[in-house]
């Protein structure tokens, strides 16, 4: 079998946006900015980054005071918003504006007293803000690994 690639795949809007944000901080406010989570999951762009003055953590405590603060394109649970804004941290949000409409989406649906049904990994980081605040109506399918 022949496969023919029509054109080279690149990255959703919301990659490329999210990348962009970390690449004029690091412009705008020289190195480093800290970025919470990797900022797309691909491999290479975050070693580019890095090699730029990225630095990539898992908590806001890993984040000097007054550092620049980037929120991945994955989105961060509302707890890590108010964390941030607690300490004061400058915060640039790179969420993908899919992935808020998304999680609005869900909001919604749990205001009008529906059940949500989450299909996939629980500790992604792109999930991590439905299941943060006080209604937490959510089912889990899928393998329980990252």
């Amino acid at each position: 079998m022949k496969v023919i690639l029509a054109q080279p795949r690149g990255f959703c809007a919301g990659v490329v946006r999210a990348i962009e944000i970390v690449e004029r901080a690091l412009q705008k406010f020289g190195p480093p900015v800290y970025v919470r989570h990797e900022i797309v999951h691909n491999k290479h762009v975050v070693e580019s980054l890095k090699a730029k003055g990225a630095r990539f953590v898992e908590d806001l405590s890993e984040v000097p005071p007054n550092a620049v603060t980037i929120f991945s394109a994955h989105g961060v649970a509302k707890s890590v918003e108010e964390e941030a804004a607690s300490r004061n941290l400058p915060v640039l949000n790179a969420t993908c504006p899919l992935v808020t409409k998304v999680h609005n989406q869900g909001k919604r649906y749990v205001a009008q007293g529906r059940r949500l049904i989450l299909i996939g990994r629980p500790r992604r980081p792109s999930r991590s803000r439905r299941h943060d605040g006080p209604d937490r109506r959510a089912g889990h399918f899928g393998p329980d690994r990252n």
